[in-house]
C-alpha cells in the first residue's frame, strides 16, 4: 500500500450557506485556533471536466476548494468513484486526461468505482500509479494474492492535529455491471462480509487516532437488482461520521441511524458535476449544502487552461460531420423506451444484418447508451459520447424462453430505472411493473436474481416481424458486454456461449455506418419520438 497522505491546512474558519461563502467562524481573519473541516465531494463526474451550461467543470472545483483553503479552513477534496470513463473527454486517453485534470485540482482521495474498470484492470492500475492521491476501494481483492487490489483507507492530519480518516468501498455489483473480463481474478465483497470489513476499516482508523471518519462509497441506493447500498453500510456499522456516496447519480442529503442509533448523514451530488457537495462540520455533526451550476463563477485559470487544450485536441480528431438531425435524441431514460435508443439498435441490427449474420432481432441495455444528441449537427465527437465504451457487436443463438427469462430479468427494478433495462430492435414487448418480480435463485456469481416466473410481468408479442414462440431459436445481435452476462443478462451468456460469433465491428462505427450509408446523413422523422416497441404498465 502507499504510505498515508498527511495534509497541513491553514487554521481559522468558514460555513458554506446556499451559493455564497461566508466565514465560518465570527472572525476568520484572527482566530487560528478553531478551523472547521470543510469536506467538497463529487461522484460520477465521468469525465466531464469541461464547464458548460450543464456543468460547473473542474475549474471550479479548483476555485471553490482555493477559496475555502483562503479563508482559512481544513480542506479535503473527493471524489466517490466512477471518474475514468463515460464521454469522450475521459475515453480519448482512457482516463489519463482525466487523471492529469484531477492531480492539477488537487483531489485528496477517491473511491473506485464500477465504470472505472471499463479499461480493464491492468489499466486501471496503471492509471491509479499516475495519480497524486489514492483511489480506495477496501473491499476488492485479488484472488491469486489474497491481497487489496487497492489501497483501504487514507488519513489525513488536519491544521489542529486532529486526523480525519477515508475508506473507501465500491458496489459489489462491479462484477457483473462491468465487462465481466474488466474484473477477472477480483472479488468484491458483499453482503455480511461487506459489513464486517467496513467495520474493519472504521476500527483500524480509530485505533490511528482519528476522530472523524469518512466512507467514501461507490454504492448508491438500492433496488430490486442490488443487494447492497449505502443505507445498509451504516445500518450495519458503528463509529462512522459521515457517508459520501455515488453510483446511482441522485442527489441525496438523508440521515440513516447506525447500529448504535447515532445519526449518520449521506451525501451525493447527482452525475456529470451538476453540482459540488460542500460538507461542513461543527461540534462533531456534519451538514450538507450544494454548489449546484449556474450559481457559481468561481474558475481557476490554470485548471481551465488546462481542460480547454484537451478539449480542443479532442475536438480536432472527433469533429467530421457524419450527420444531421432535426430533433432531439433522447437517451436519458433507463425505464422505459427512447427515440435515440430505438435509432442504436436499429443501427446495430442493420449493420450485423449487412455482415450477414441475418439477426432476428437486438436486445441492448439501457446504460450502454451514455448520452443524448441534440438537434443539429452530429459529429463522431457526438457518437463517441454515446457510445464510449468501444463494444464489439456480437450475435447469440437463444430460445424463445431464454429471451423471455433475459428481458423479465433485466426489468426485475422496474419501475425505478436501471442501467439493465432492454431496449430493443425487431422486439415488441410488455412490461406490467404493477405486478411484482417474484425472486427465483440467484444467478451464479452475481448479485442478480433469476426471475421465479418469467413471463409474469413481460409479456412478448413480436420478434422479427413474427409472433413470438417461446419454442423457436432466435439469433439476437447485441454487444459483447450483453452477450457475456453483463447487468442481469446471465441467461444470454449461458444460453448462447457456443454459438457467440463476433461481426467484426464496434457500436460505434455502426451507427456511423448506419447514418452516412443507410440514412444518407439525415436522420428521419421516424426517429423523432419513441416508436411503440416497448409498452410499460404502471410507470
Amino acid at each position: 500500500m502507499k504510505g498515508i497522505l498527511k495534509k497541513m491546512m491553514i487554521a481559522a474558519a468558514m460555513l458554506f450557506l446556499g451559493a455564497g461563502l461566508v466565514s465560518c467562524s465570527p472572525d476568520a481573519g484572527e482566530n487560528t485556533k478553531d478551523a472547521r473541516l470543510v469536506i467538497l465531494h463529487t461522484n460520477d463526474v465521468h469525465g466531464f471536466m469541461e464547464a458548460s451550461d450543464s456543468c460547473l467543470g473542474m475549474e471550479a472545483v479548483a476555485q471553490l476548494k482555493k477559496d475555502y483553503e483562503q479563508q482559512g479552513c481544513d480542506v479535503l477534496l473527493l471524489d466517490a468513484g466512477d471518474m475514468l470513463q463515460g464521454n469522450a473527454f475521459a475515453g480519448f486517453s482512457q482516463g489519463a486526461s482525466v487523471v492529469s485534470v484531477m492531480n492539477a485540482v488537487g483531489y485528496d482521495a477517491a473511491a473506485l468505482g464500477n465504470h472505472d474498470f471499463d479499461y480493464g484492470s491492468d489499466l486501471l492500475e496503471q492509471r491509479m500509479s499516475e495519480m497524486d492521491f489514492p483511489a480506495l476501494a477496501a473491499n476488492i481483492t485479488v484472488d491469486a494474492t489474497g491481497e487489496s487490489f487497492a489501497e483501504g483507507n487514507a488519513v489525513f492530519t488536519l491544521s489542529d492535529g486532529s486526523k480525519v480518516g477515508v475508506f473507501g468501498l465500491d458496489t459489489p455489483s462491479t462484477s457483473t455491471i462491468s465487462t465481466p473480463k474488466n474484473t477477472a481474478g477480483l472479488s468484491f465483497a458483499s453482503g455480511e462480509e461487506l459489513y464486517a470489513l467496513a467495520q474493519a476499516q472504521i476500527d483500524e482508523l480509530k485505533g490511528q487516532g482519528c476522530s472523524t471518519i469518512v466512507c467514501l462509497g461507490h454504492l448508491g441506493e438500492g433496488n430490486a437488482i442490488k443487494e447492497i447500498d449505502a443505507e445498509e453500510v451504516v445500518e450495519n456499522t458503528k463509529g462512522l461520521s459521515v457517508m459520501i456516496d455515488g453510483h446511482d447519480h441522485q442527489v441525496e442529503n438523508q440521515t440513516v441511524k447506525d447500529l448504535e442509533g447515532n445519526d449518520v448523514l449521506i451525501a451525493e451530488t447527482g452525475y456529470y458535476l451538476k453540482n459540488i457537495g460542500v460538507l461542513t462540520c461543527e461540534d462533531g455533526r456534519f451538514t450538507e449544502s450544494l454548489v449546484e451550476v449556474g450559481t457559481y463563477t468561481g474558475s481557476d485559470p490554470k485548471v481551465a487552461e488546462m481542460v480547454a487544450g484537451i478539449s480542443e485536441e479532442i475536438r480536432g480528431t472527433l469533429g467530421e460531420k457524419v450527420a444531421d438531425t432535426d430533433w432531439d435524441l433522447d437517451g436519458n431514460d433507463n425505464d422505459q423506451e427512447t427515440n435515440l435508443a430505438d435509432f442504436v439498435t436499429d443501427a446495430i441490427y442493420w449493420q450485423v444484418d449487412q455482415a450477414s449474420a441475418a439477426p432476428d432481432a437486438v436486445v441492448l441495455n439501457a446504460g450502454a447508451v451514455r448520452k443524448s444528441i441534440k438537434a443539429g449537427e452530429i459529429q463522431r465527437l457526438d457518437i463517441y459520447n454515446v457510445f464510449p465504451f468501444n463494444n464489439q457487436l456480437c450475435t447469440i443463438e437463444v430460445t424463445g424462453a431464454e429471451l423471455l427469462e433475459t428481458l423479465e430479468a433485466a426489468t426485475q427494478s422496474s419501475p425505478e430505472p436501471a442501467t439493465a433495462f432492454p431496449q430493443v430492435s425487431q422486439i415488441k414487448y410488455t412490461l406490467d411493473t404493477t405486478v411484482p418480480y417474484k425472486r427465483g435463485e440467484r444467478y451464479p456469481g452475481t448479485t442478480y436474481y433469476a426471475p421465479a416466473a418469467p413471463g409474469s410481468r413481460v409479456t412478448i408479442t413480436e420478434v422479427g416481424g413474427k409472433a413470438f414462440d417461446p419454442e423457436a431459436t432466435y439469433t439476437i445481435a447485441t454487444i459483447d458486454f450483453v452477450a457475456s452476462g453483463g447487468d442481469t443478462y446471465y441467461r444470454f451468456a449461458q444460453a448462447g456461449a457456443a454459438t457467440k460469433i463476433y461481426v467484426g465491428y464496434l457500436d460505434s462505427e455502426a451507427l456511423i455506418n448506419y447514418m452516412k450509408t443507410e440514412l444518407g446523413g439525415t436522420i428521419p422523422e421516424n426517429y423523432a419520438e419513441p416508436q411503440g416497441r416497448i409498452t410499460v404498465i404502471g410507470n
